[in-house]
């Protein structure tokens, strides 16, 4: 079990926004000055923030942690930030988005979040799940190279593409499609990694871990390490 209470310091200073998903999420048209939008399991506000700033939405964030929602409101006071779980959400007919980044696989229940999250929204309001598919976790540069034990960890967790659509259908949502985005970085410092940032790592052994920190140190010597940060955007509407 991950503390997010816990490890909520370290996200809040190595997880950063990924530009290609924050430009998918703020082209959709239902993202404007005086939209009504709800990012689920918001952490420490990221990209929340960058779309209340960037836009003039009226922007909500819910997340179970509270040490998440504390650095998120240290971030900003112009998003209201609640401590709720993705599967309570109690609105109706409120909001014209309302997504999630790399939190679906943390959900004890999708299919009831969708129910909750189709309730909330707006006539042709939209949802987006910004994820990983099987093909992402099993090529992710560089964890799956340098733990390669991550894989078959995050393959058990991660709720397939094709489950995660046959569930928004079941209740409702239509126009259901999706897309991949990437980025490529170069790493030079491994400090997110020493210090687990990216919560897969804590579900490893210690001594996979160990490995593969030690096989980035060296290849670290060498030169820069090619991190190819991809997400799997998939979109429903509520006719």
């Amino acid at each position: 079990m991950i503390d997010y209470d816990e490890i909520a310091s370290n996200y809040s200073k190595h997880r950063d926004i990924h530009p290609k998903v924050l430009e998918g999420l703020i082209s959709s048209e239902n993202i404007k000055k005086g939209s009504n939008v709800l990012e689920v399991g918001c952490g420490t506000g990221n990209y929340i923030t960058a779309i209340c700033q960037t836009v003039g939405a009226s922007s909500y964030g819910i997340d179970p942690s509270e040490e998440m929602l504390k650095k998120a409101r240290a971030r900003t006071g112009e998003v209201l930030f609640k401590k709720e779980k993705a599967e309570n959400l109690d609105f109706e007919d409120c909001f014209d988005l309302i997504f999630s980044v790399d939190v679906i696989h943390h959900l004890d229940s999708p299919s009831q979040y969708f129910e909750k999250a189709y309730e909330s929204l707006n006539k042709d309001g939209k949802i987006c799940t910004v994820t990983d598919s099987e093909w992402i976790i099993e090529n992710r540069e560089p964890l799956s190279k340098y733990f390669p034990e991550t894989i078959e960890a995050d393959l058990e967790r991660y709720p397939k593409i094709d489950e995660l659509k046959t569930c928004m259908a079941e209740v409702g949502f239509t126009e259901i499609q999706g897309n991949v985005v990437e980025q490529t970085k170069q790493i030079t410092d491994l400090q997110a990694y020493r210090e687990k940032t990216f919560s897969v790592l804590h579900l490893i052994t210690d001594e996979a871990y160990e490995e593969g920190i030690t096989r980035m140190k060296k290849d670290l010597m060498k030169g820069p390490i090619r991190r190819i940060s991809r997400y799997f955007l998939l979109w429903g509407t509520k006719k």
